[in-house]
């Protein structure tokens, strides 16, 4: 099974990290799963909203992946570096749809939600971000939840940026079973919150 999280300048390094960790390890244990990094276009290395500099797999490819999991960052700055800027300029909107048509599972954390909201992928549907971001995912016509993570059937969302740890759990969860779920969380001695 193939895990693709998104990557861009500025994305808060939690957001990816937690959920890329709980993969992988569950991957070690045995999961048949393949996890990557992937940004829209060629790059040689992205630039974290603390200075982490991180070495993509590749380039994202709409319907090469099972699940695609978009972080966030730097929304409530309203920069042009991060989610809110990624939204506003626009490309990743039609590749998320694409990947979400074709039948990817999509998944948010934190305010990645913004972006699945603006590529038209959440809709209506109940889903949570980052409280900074309430309000603008409402205002998008989301249903807000109070919750670690919300999973909606084919578009799961986590809350804040240590949500990152709970969506890459549930993820274990729900494709690979509660054993797989458990031995990750006792690796990490982090227990689930969602």
């Amino acid at each position: 099974m193939r895990f693709d999280i998104v990557l861009y300048d500025g994305v808060d390094e939690l957001d990816f990290v937690g959920p890329m960790e709980v993969l992988r390890a569950a991957s070690r244990a045995g999961a048949d799963a393949e996890i990557r990094l992937r940004t829209l276009a060629e790059t040689s290395v992205v630039t974290c909203s603390f200075g982490m500099r991180v070495i993509p797999d590749g380039v994202f490819e709409p319907g090469n992946a099972d699940v695609v999991i978009v972080p966030g960052g730097g929304w409530a700055a309203r920069n042009t570096i991060g989610t809110w800027g990624e939204v506003e300029r626009g490309d990743w909107l039609p590749v998320l749809r694409e990947a979400a048509e074709r039948g990817a599972t999509m998944v948010s954390v934190c305010t990645g939600a913004m972006l699945l909201a603006h590529a038209g992928i959440i809709g209506t549907r109940p889903s949570t971000t980052h409280a900074a971001a309430r309000d603008d995912l409402i205002a998008t016509g989301a249903t807000f939840v109070h919750a670690r993570v919300v999973d909606d059937g084919e578009v799961i969302t986590g809350a804040g940026v240590t949500s990152g740890l709970d969506i890459g759990l549930h993820l274990v969860r729900r494709f690979f079973g509660d054993d797989a779920a458990e031995l990750a969380s006792r690796r990490m001695e982090y227990p689930p919150t969602a």
